[in-house]
């Protein structure tokens, strides 16, 4: 017990540290969640106006209908045919769609159509942001289709084909992209649970790393050793201190959370509640076995602080809390899958989409947030138990 209050000591002694990572980073998330809406949409019907660019390259009459085509029902961008500027637009996200029509395209497809061969090819670009753009794209990819169709049957000139191509799109309803809220669970919610990722794992493994930092000082640990105390009653105390620090963290970031965001939203049922705490939890277990094998690393204080905010970063972006992850690269999706925090994604995702579920269908999507859970558990006994490996060998050669 002596040893606990010690290592308790030593933590408290590091408040700087739990204040920056669990006060002010979290801080930021919280102001994420104010940021982002609860409101239900409304129930009228309003499509959205994706952003568009089109540089038209090539002049024809198809290429004007084209951009005409491209142009209907959306915001027209006004760009400069140069290339930093059409990198810069789709970089910044400022158009959701680019059109790029190049020199030659309307008589290459006159021509394609004639002989039977493939149509010369269009340069877009879709925003990653938005489903919007993409729609925009399968609509113009449509409409040169259209142009190529009645170019190869009706055997007459650009603008022939441009009426006829015109006068069948006349009936058609356009697809657009509508903006809808499709779950009750709080957004806000959601964010800044995915969010605390960064600031649970920095927080619990910067503290636990800097106060086995201060344990295994040469000084301190001459004296501990040459104390009556078993390694097992020191190897507890230890234990206990990191868990403490967990639950303290944990404690902290999931009564905020559902203090701002979940209380009152009428959304919650107990039990998304319990699973929601229940996932943080695990998570931040993962974080204090991370916390346990930076220190058993045997890293100075500065170390500790460099390791836990360059891993809770990358574990942050990993998981989703960034930006979605269906918006990776395939690569690092496969990467995210070796890391808990995809996996701690995963189970607060499975936990949101419970209330849009009926209760006969809640059973398999109950049951995977529980695998999530505990994968992300498995994390934590395995990052411990190459922690105590390593402390191991590293004790056996210091004797």
């Amino acid at each position: 017990m002596s040893s606990f209050k010690t290592c308790c000591r030593i933590l408290l002694a590091h408040r700087l540290y739990i204040i920056i990572y669990l006060g002010v980073v979290m801080a930021t998330a919280v102001a994420i969640g104010f940021g982002v809406s609860d409101a239900p949409a409304d129930d009228a019907y309003e499509p959205t106006r994706a952003s568009v660019a089109v540089i038209d390259r090539d002049g024809s009459a198809l290429s004007a209908a084209l951009a005409r085509h491209v142009a209907d029902g959306n915001d027209l961008v006004p760009l400069d045919d140069d290339r930093r500027a059409l990198q810069d637009a789709v970089a910044r996200d400022r158009v959701s769609y680019l059109l790029v029509i190049p020199a030659g395209w309307g008589d290459g497809l006159m021509a394609a159509a004639a002989d039977g061969t493939d149509a010369p090819e269009l340069l877009a670009s879709t925003s990653y942001s938005s489903a919007a753009g993409a729609l925009v794209a399968v609509e113009a990819t449509s409409y040169a289709q259209g142009l190529y169709g009645f170019a190869a049957t009706t055997g007459g000139g650009q603008d022939e084909v441009v009426a006829a191509t015109d006068a069948s799109w006349a009936g058609t309803v356009p697809a657009r992209y509508a903006a809808t809220e499709t779950s009750a669970f709080p957004q806000s919610l959601r964010s800044v649970l995915e969010f605390a990722t960064y600031p649970l794992f920095a927080g619990i493994s910067v503290c636990i790393a800097v106060l086995m930092a201060s344990l295994n000082a040469r000084p301190v640990r001459s004296r501990v050793l040459a104390s009556p105390q078993t390694g097992r009653s020191r190897g507890a105390a230890l234990f206990g201190a990191c868990l403490a620090m967990a639950a303290v963290a944990w404690a902290l970031i999931t009564t905020a959370s559902f203090a701002l965001f979940g209380v009152g939203s009428g959304a919650l049922s107990p039990i998304q509640y319990v699973l929601l705490a229940a996932a943080t939890l695990t998570f931040s277990l993962v974080c204090a076995s991370f916390g346990f094998l930076f220190g058993q690393l045997g890293i100075s204080e500065n170390a500790a602080n460099a390791l836990g905010n360059v891993c809770g970063m990358a574990f942050s972006i990993l998981g989703g809390a960034w930006m979605s992850v269906a918006l990776l690269p395939d690569a690092l999706k496969a990467v995210g899958r070796l890391t808990p925090a995809l996996w701690y994604t995963e189970a607060i995702e499975g936990v949101a989409s419970l209330g849009d579920l009926a209760p006969a269908s809640q059973a398999p999507q109950l049951q995977a947030v529980l695998l999530d859970l505990g994968v992300c558990l498995a994390f934590a006994v395995a990052v411990l138990l190459v922690g105590l490996v390593l402390g191991r060998s590293r004790a056996e050669r210091e004797i």
